[in-house]
């Protein structure tokens, strides 16, 4: 019936349906200790098989909740889930009503409280295993809430890096024939606000980047850059904790002619995803699920601009426009504690496509010193809201897919610098960034040094 029922639903036009596996009845207090209880353990456990085969036939986005593992974890370890140790949760319950009421816990005992036994009667759950239910299943629920902010953590420190060779080009370029080495240090701040389908998050990050560059003739600049940047996000009700190393590497080139100029850059890296907790309530506590995955991440990017002032002005004026391509792939992973809570997650893909037009600005306030501005504005064509396909570790059979984070489709940029000419072919600069969407903000400042030789 449950099966016919879930297609019958999907036929009414549901997308989502989600399904409690039969308990095992020989664990209830209408039949622990009976002679039917091993017989209906097993016919509880052929059910659910039947069941599970069925289910996976129905044209829909089945969520089974694996009940049996969840109760039997409660009864293993009593304690953590707020009920009462020391007793017989299975074979007595709170109302009396056919069954064997609790002599401590029960509704005529020493200390009346339901909410340290598991049964109400016979075998109905009390209020205390409806939360824990209840628990579970939104525990499901919001996982995509916080993992579909995965992909977006490695968009951001390509984001950030995309800044620090945008800062590092603002210094002056080096002789013809000569190189010129750099080395910046950078914090960062990466706040989500909440979604209908997404969770909140607020995130920390650092990062050090070493690269250098090489003047062909007056007009091209080539070099290489590469970079660490580590971030931690917290995210959702619970702050689950989610950790991202990236190591970045770059190639790119500027030019300029006259009064125009370009620049671009190509970009790669390795993903480290390698503490990743969920934390989410369950009952009366907390519970954490851990994993650890890898990903991919590579972008284009480039800008043309014309500078409305001569090069030898003490300030400089320049509309560009900018085109941005990023991609990235979050390997999937299982959450490895193998309990009723574990989920297993499939790879993520997330594309960036973005456009823009923008205005950068300098003007040098002392002998060796510039401050420098830039604004733009972004139009992101890839926003379709993000889902991801998982299954709970014990079933891995039955697995579904559901939605969470949504992009943001406009974007608006800001940064403003200081570059410091210390001694001849040495510079010092310092540098803020700011992003800003609907949902999402990006701050970031750097401090950065370069030579020539």
């Amino acid at each position: 019936r449950l099966a016919a029922s879930a297609q019958a639903l999907q036929q009414g036009g549901a997308r989502y349906i989600m399904v409690w596996l039969l308990p095992d009845l020989g664990q209830t207090p209408n039949f622990s200790g009976t002679p039917q209880q091993n017989p209906l353990s097993l016919l509880s456990g052929a059910f659910n098989q039947s069941l599970l085969s069925q289910l996976g036939q129905i044209d829909a986005e089945i969520i089974p909740l694996n009940i049996p593992v969840l109760l039997s974890e409660a009864l293993a370890s009593p304690e953590q889930f707020g009920l009462a140790s020391g007793q017989n949760l299975v074979g007595t319950c709170y109302s009396g009503e056919g069954c064997v009421e609790n002599p401590v816990y029960g509704i005529n005992g020493a200390t009346p409280d339901p909410t340290k036994l598991l049964f109400n009667d016979s075998v109905h759950p009390t209020i205390a295993g409806q939360q824990l239910i209840a628990d579970y299943a939104y525990s499901i629920i919001a996982a995509p809430w916080e993992l579909t902010l995965l992909p977006e953590m490695a968009h951001a420190s390509l984001r950030a890096h995309q800044d620090e060779l945008r800062n590092q080009w603002q210094t002056p370029w080096q002789a013809v024939g000569q190189w010129q080495a750099f080395v910046a240090t950078g914090a960062q701040d990466l706040d989500f606000d909440g979604q209908r389908s997404a969770a909140s998050g607020d995130g920390r990050g650092y990062n050090l980047t070493l690269g250098g560059s090489y003047r062909l003739n007056d007009a091209w600049r080539l070099g290489l850059a590469g970079g660490v940047y580590r971030q931690k996000l917290e995210a959702g009700a619970q702050d689950s904790d989610y950790k991202l190393d990236s190591y970045l590497a770059s190639a790119f080139a500027q030019y300029r002619q006259d009064r125009w100029w370009a620049d671009a850059a190509l970009t790669a890296g390795h993903l480290d995803y390698s503490d990743l907790k969920r934390t989410f309530a369950l009952g009366v506590n907390d519970r954490s699920e851990k994993g650890d995955t890898n990903g991919e991440a590579w972008a284009m990017s480039g800008r043309l601009g014309y500078n409305m002032a001569a090069e030898s002005s003490s300030w400089q004026l320049a509309p560009f426009i900018s085109a941005d391509y990023a991609r990235v792939k979050v390997d999937g992973y299982d959450e490895k504690s193998g309990r009723s809570t574990a989920l297993g997650f499939d790879d993520q893909e997330r594309t960036s496509r973005r456009l823009g037009v923008g205005l950068l600005g300098s003007v040098q306030v002392l002998r060796g010193t510039r401050l420098f501005a830039e604004v733009a504005q972004e139009h992101e064509f890839k926003d379709d809201q993000q889902d991801v396909t998982m299954h709970l570790t014990s079933l891995p059979a039955n697995d579904f897919t559901l939605t969470g984070y949504t992009p943001h489709s406009d974007l608006t940029r800001a940064s403003l610098g200081v570059s410091h000419e210390v001694v001849a072919g040495v510079h010092l600069r310092g540098n803020y960034n700011w992003r800003k969407s609907d949902e999402l903000t990006q701050q970031g400042v750097s401090l950065g040094i370069s030579v020539d030789f």
